[in-house]
């Protein structure tokens, strides 16, 4: 089975990974910045939990942690 992006050269298919890896981790950084503002806002209350809810739904993180919550109990 053949990938679109399938790229034949392996060195740079390497490289393609590495940089795909590299955007995942920078991402994964400022979401985890993202999470930690909105956390300590609604902690202090300078946040409510709809205006959590919102911004947690903007940045599509419902959709992953709402289920996985649900799994948990």
């Amino acid at each position: 089975m053949s990938h679109p992006l399938m790229v034949s050269d392996p060195n740079i298919r390497k490289q393609l990974q590495l940089a795909g890896l590299r955007f995942m981790c920078s991402r994964a950084d400022w979401l985890k910045s993202e999470a930690m503002i909105l956390g300590v806002a609604l902690k202090k209350g300078t946040l409510s939990t709809s205006e959590v809810d919102t911004r947690l739904e903007e940045l599509g993180a419902l959709d992953l942690v709402y289920p996985e919550l649900m799994r948990c109990e």
